[in-house]
């Protein structure tokens, strides 16, 4: 068992920024396919194979399309969340260094960098 725990905050926030600009990336992408495969020029052609499968394609598309979104704005969740937990532990190691300090307890401001 260790004696201390170690948290590297400015990787947590390297984390949650690269984090987050793969939700972006995600949802730009998403939408791009979204409008090449929905847009005037199918790419399954107008004849008559192309119209039957353009419609089984496009019912089975939109769910694929609302799962990649959805997974785009998880990512983007995720950065937050991570991004609010690094913060918050920065925060409260922070003020923990400050009571030590206070009071005269090993583990003031020298720990705390």
């Amino acid at each position: 068992m260790t004696d201390a725990i170690e948290v590297d905050v400015t990787a947590l926030h390297s984390a949650a920024r690269s984090i987050e600009a793969s939700g972006e990336r995600l949802g730009a992408e998403v939408q791009r396919l979204q409008g090449t495969v929905t847009g005037s020029a199918s790419p399954w052609g107008g004849d008559e194979a192309g119209t039957v499968f353009g419609a089984a394609y496009t019912e089975v598309l939109q769910h694929a399309l609302d799962v990649y979104a959805s997974m785009a704005d998880q990512l983007l969740s995720v950065a937050d969340r991570l991004g609010a937990a690094a913060d918050a532990h920065e925060r409260s190691d922070l003020d923990n260094a400050a009571l030590f300090t206070r009071l005269g307890l090993p583990g003031g401001p020298t720990a705390a960098s």
